[in-house]
């Protein structure tokens, strides 16, 4: 056998399983999607419930709003304290 070939079988050997795996997924997405939409706890009891899943999405999105404005005043407070100190310094 040439080395080339080899390479080839050694590659189709490593290789199917992760196109068969994508293709079963592909195929059942839809089934699949309905079994993780009936999961209601994961493991360790935590309870999954959408309602509470985009209300956590909310919140965080609120808080990144509120930091990104808190960082902004600082950051204006930061530069009137060198402004002024500038303004001393002359």
């Amino acid at each position: 056998m040439y080395p080339w070939q080899n390479f080839i079988i050694g590659l189709c050997e490593h290789l199917a399983w992760p196109i068969i795996a994508i293709g079963c997924a592909f195929i059942f997405k839809k089934d699949i999607s309905n079994l993780l939409s009936r999961i209601k706890t994961l493991p360790g009891g935590t309870k999954l419930n959408p309602q509470v899943v985009e209300k956590q999405a909310e919140s965080k999105k609120d808080f990144d709003e509120l930091y990104i404005k808190e960082q902004e005043n600082q950051n204006k407070e930061i530069e009137q304290t060198a402004s002024t100190k500038n303004k001393e310094a002359q």
